[in-house]
């Protein structure tokens, strides 16, 4: 049994994602999903398998052609986000991503975003042998935000948030849909006031403590799903022990399951996250608003140290892709949401939740997905979306 890769990867880290090992019997189902595993690492154009006999014994040669455009992979993405009442924001941020980079399967992911909150994110990912489950993963991340404070629902000022971080993580891959991790971090940041009373101080703030993080992801396409769930669930431990300047936790659940009949496709997501023992640090705040999180609000529109969030999301394949470059699959869609962000815990209820809805039109481009939509909230404020790439779910 061996793999023939005319790409950088090594043949022992391909080898190792192959559920086939020699003296198995010849069973085609198998050998297909082994072939599919391969194809499943995003390095092949291709992956295709056949017998040999060899010396007069029978084998299987797994032929993996690599992307005629890779292996490195450089994406682009532009978000444009506006009120048309003065408020708004634009980004422009590319994605590279390099794998294969050493015999044992590591990548090197780093994010680069320029505008209304610029950031970078770098993280190497490195499994501690070919194919296997457990990982290491370093992290840096550096990023610029607003946030808007309140007071008995009024807000009274507008912060710009600047974090800088650096994280290690172990963690273990759940098969090919899932991920845990878990890891300690430690940054710093300053909460600068850009709009509102000039006596609102200043915040300089010290970072540091626990992460983990469980994720699973049984989506048949990342954007314009037509089956699968997505689950997201996150515990964060502040600890000054590892230089933070308060002890608490906040806990994160996000999820989001999609079915289809037909061209017509139904999805219903759910977020909450709460702040336990809440010191109502500023800087881990949770926000909503923007694109299907409540997508008549600007994007971290509202705030505070518990958030829940429903909705009801429906859109319809209009068009068929014939292959041609400007001939891509359309959708049309539209949403309903409710949420809000709450002070207490206690506070938490339907009668205080907020109404959304919105309505987008989805063009999925061989270079990536492209939005455009429009939300309207309670009250009549609206916001207006252009997106190219995946819009931002947190």
């Amino acid at each position: 049994m061996r793999v023939e890769d005319d790409g950088p990867a090594s043949a022992r880290m391909l080898e190792a994602h192959l559920d086939v090992a020699p003296g198995d019997r010849v069973d085609t189902e198998q050998l297909s999903a082994a072939a599919q595993n391969l194809y499943g690492l995003n390095l092949h154009e291709q992956v295709s398998y056949r017998l040999a006999e060899e010396n007069g014994v029978t084998g299987v040669i797994f032929d993996a052609r690599s992307k005629s455009y890779g292996p490195n992979i450089l994406k682009f993405k532009v978000s444009l986000e506006n009120d048309f009442e003065g408020s708004g924001s634009f980004n422009l941020g590319t994605r590279l991503r390099r794998i294969a980079i050493n015999s044992r399967g590591a990548e090197w992911l780093t994010d680069l975003q320029l505008g209304t909150d610029p950031e970078l994110v770098s993280e190497f990912y490195q499994p501690f042998r070919a194919g296997s489950a457990p990982f290491i993963a370093p992290r840096i991340e550096l990023r610029q935000r607003n946030l808007k404070t309140f007071s008995d629902g009024d807000a009274v000022a507008r912060y710009r948030i600047s974090e800088s971080e650096a994280a290690l993580d172990l963690g273990a891959a759940i098969g090919s849909i899932g991920e845990f991790r878990i890891g300690a971090y430690r940054g710093f940041g300053k909460a600068r006031v850009k709009v509102g009373d000039a006596s609102v101080p200043n915040v300089e703030f010290d970072t540091g403590g626990v992460l983990a993080r469980l994720r699973f992801d049984t989506r048949d396409n990342a954007q314009f799903p037509r089956s699968g769930l997505r689950a997201d669930m996150i515990w964060n431990a502040s600890m000054p022990s590892l230089g933070a300047d308060n002890r608490y936790d906040t806990v994160e659940v996000d999820f989001e399951n999609t079915w289809s009949r037909g061209d017509n496709s139904l999805q219903f997501g759910a977020v909450f996250a709460t702040t336990l023992d809440a010191q109502d640090a500023i800087q881990d705040l949770f926000t909503l608003g923007g694109f299907l999180r409540l997508s008549g609000f600007e994007r971290a529109e509202i705030s505070g140290p518990h958030a829940a969030l429903a909705r009801l999301v429906y859109y319809r394949k209009v068009s068929e892709s014939t292959g041609g470059v400007f001939d891509v699959p359309i959708y049309l869609g539209a949403s309903l949401e409710t949420g809000n962000t709450w002070d207490d815990r206690g506070d938490i209820s339907f009668d205080s939740a907020l109404v959304n809805g919105g309505v987008f039109a989805g063009f999925d481009t061989p270079i990536g997905p492209v939005y455009l939509g429009a939300g309207l909230a309670e009250g009549g404020e609206s916001n207006y979306y252009l997106f190219f790439g995946a819009p931002r779910r947190r």
